[in-house]
């Protein structure tokens, strides 16, 4: 399971940071900001990893702590939020975006628990960066909803191959680039339980 609980400051291992598509800035250590319910996780390594720079979000991603090297330096307690600050905020806010592939070498298998970024893979843009970067999070088939993956119903989003409802994964928040090109949008009636959802999993430090 997840065992570093948020505010230890940690920095990505050499591949896993070459590996990545939107990897953070060489610069800045990363902070976790992981949910503390997800240090209960049995067998799940999965974690969220912040960069944040003078008190701003600059860069999120979501993966495993075996990818995660621990820095020896004093722990951020308001990471969290200053991650929240950056939700539910932005110009392309509700955008639908296609953001690819989250890994860079062609053909790559899995990174620790990196989410698929499978081309066809829709995404909500949830927030924005002090620097204009989209915060995103994969929409996955409405199998297992718990309440911090809210399910929009199909009828609540308009995007090309949208046939189904989709189930918003909230633990795998991404940055993205600024210039994706919006493909639809999720619409008003199906926002709601979405940002009552982002309130409790990112509205306070402690989660």
């Amino acid at each position: 399971m997840a065992t570093l609980p948020a505010g230890t400051r940690v920095r990505l291992t050499e591949d896993a940071s070459a590996a990545l598509r939107f990897p953070p800035p060489d610069d800045i250590d990363l902070t976790v900001v992981v949910h503390r319910a997800a240090l209960n996780a049995p067998h799940d390594p999965h974690t969220q990893v912040a960069a944040v720079a003078h008190g701003e979000l600059v860069w999120l991603g979501a993966l495993g702590e075996d990818v995660l090297e621990e820095v020896s330096a004093p722990r951020d307690p308001g990471a969290r939020a200053a991650v929240a600050e950056r939700f539910l905020v932005g110009s392309r806010l509700w955008d639908v975006v296609r953001v690819g592939g989250l890994l860079g070498q062609a053909g790559g298998g899995p990174l620790s628990t990196v989410y698929d970024g499978s081309e066809e893979r829709p995404w909500v843009v949830v927030g924005e960066t002090i620097l204009g970067e989209l915060i995103v999070v994969p929409l996955n088939d409405s199998r297992n909803p718990k309440w911090w993956t809210p399910v929009i119903a199909q009828i609540h989003m308009r995007f090309p191959g949208n046939i189904k409802d989709g189930q918003v994964e909230l633990a795998h928040a991404w940055t993205a680039p600024g210039a994706l090109v919006a493909r639809g949008e999720v619409l008003a009636a199906g926002r709601e339980a979405v940002e009552r959802a982002i309130e409790g999993y990112y509205g306070t430090p402690q989660g």
